[in-house]
């Protein structure tokens, strides 16, 4: 049995920013919990116990290739049903960032393919993040004399959803919604992103102790691409969290694959530097220490007193005591 995600996403918020690849690895890395957000009636058909695996190899030329160049991120997902039939469900997922005329008769193309190619149950949603009210696909109708079709598909629209019960909810693509919208919001305010994107990642990642800490790195590294701050922010948002990140986040500092989201990348960088100055300062300590102890042990063996040396280097009587005793050790009885 197996699943296919076709991702498709061609709107651009951010320089250098693969939002493809942002939805794509985030919904591979919490598939459980995106079927359960967004499509709970099929969720509950899938036996997530008996595991999923995702197949390297990418969908057929003869169904994508009619997209005429576009980037195509797609996933062929292999899962068992609870009923235990032994057949194929594609899920056919569309991530869509504008109005788009000709977008039902798209996804309607997507579904014959696919249908004609494997003959097995196909599973259609479009994921709406366009805030516009006026992006609303129909079902996609045709007619000709007497031969007419409908094809309806599954959709989650950005636009209807309520912002105060996003909050509420324990599923992680909640968050990953709220940050899709917080994304438009502020496409033309970076300073109001900021504060929400700072809300974001210290509010429901950071301090939040129910948060699972898979969903926390998959969630910090989605929501620090996704909402773009250029780089004099992101280093003022790296020292407003780095008190959270140190106290209630410590397990992410140990996960590689979110070192070099832009937050922490800047926070790991200030660390490493920090660090390197006080490697320097402890190394100009230990030499003036190192020189202190040399001249301690010249001025006893020239016949100083313990007292006397202790107080011209300023050093403890127990540590001039054990210099002493260094250079001149207890002889064995004859």
């Amino acid at each position: 049995m197996g699943e296919v995600l076709v991702l498709e996403k061609r709107v651009s918020y951010s320089p250098g920013t693969d939002y493809d690849a942002l939805w794509k690895k985030i919904i591979s890395e919490l598939f459980e919990e995106f079927i359960l957000f967004f499509a709970p009636d099929l969720y509950e058909a899938i036996d997530f116990r008996k595991g999923i695996v995702f197949l390297e190899q990418e969908l057929p030329k003869v169904i994508i290739e009619h997209k005429k160049g576009k980037k195509i991120a797609d996933k062929i997902v292999k899962v068992s049903l609870k009923n235990g039939e032994e057949k194929y469900v594609f899920i056919h997922i569309e991530i869509q960032g504008k109005k788009d005329p000709d977008f039902s008769k798209r996804m309607f193309t997507y579904f014959y393919r696919l249908f004609d190619r494997f003959q097995e149950n196909i599973y259609s949603i479009a994921i709406l993040t366009d805030l516009s009210k006026s992006n609303d696909p129909q079902a996609f109708q045709y007619s000709f004399y007497g031969t007419e079709l409908t094809y309806r598909f599954n959709t989650y629209k950005f636009n209807e959803e309520d912002i105060p019960s996003l909050k509420k909810s324990t599923n992680p693509f909640a968050i990953a919604v709220l940050a899709g919208i917080y994304l438009h919001q502020t496409e033309k305010n970076y300073h109001k992103r900021y504060e929400v994107k700072k809300k974001l990642l210290k509010d429901f990642i950071l301090t939040n102790t129910n948060l699972k800490s898979i969903y926390a790195e998959a969630l910090f590294y989605f929501i620090d691409y996704l909402l773009y701050l250029p780089h004099e922010l992101t280093k003022q948002l790296t020292k407003d969290l780095s008190i959270n990140i140190e106290k209630e986040a410590k397990h992410m500092l140990y996960s590689e694959k979110i070192k070099e989201a832009p937050t922490l990348a800047e926070y790991f960088k200030t660390v490493r530097e920090e660090g390197f100055e006080k490697g320097i300062e402890k190394g100009i300590e230990k030499g003036k220490m190192e020189e202190k102890r040399n001249l301690a042990a010249e001025l006893l063996r020239e016949g100083f007193s313990i007292e006397k040396v202790a107080k011209m280097v300023k050093l403890s009587l127990d540590e001039v005591e054990e210099i002493g005793a260094s250079i001149h050790p207890n002889q064995p009885e004859s």
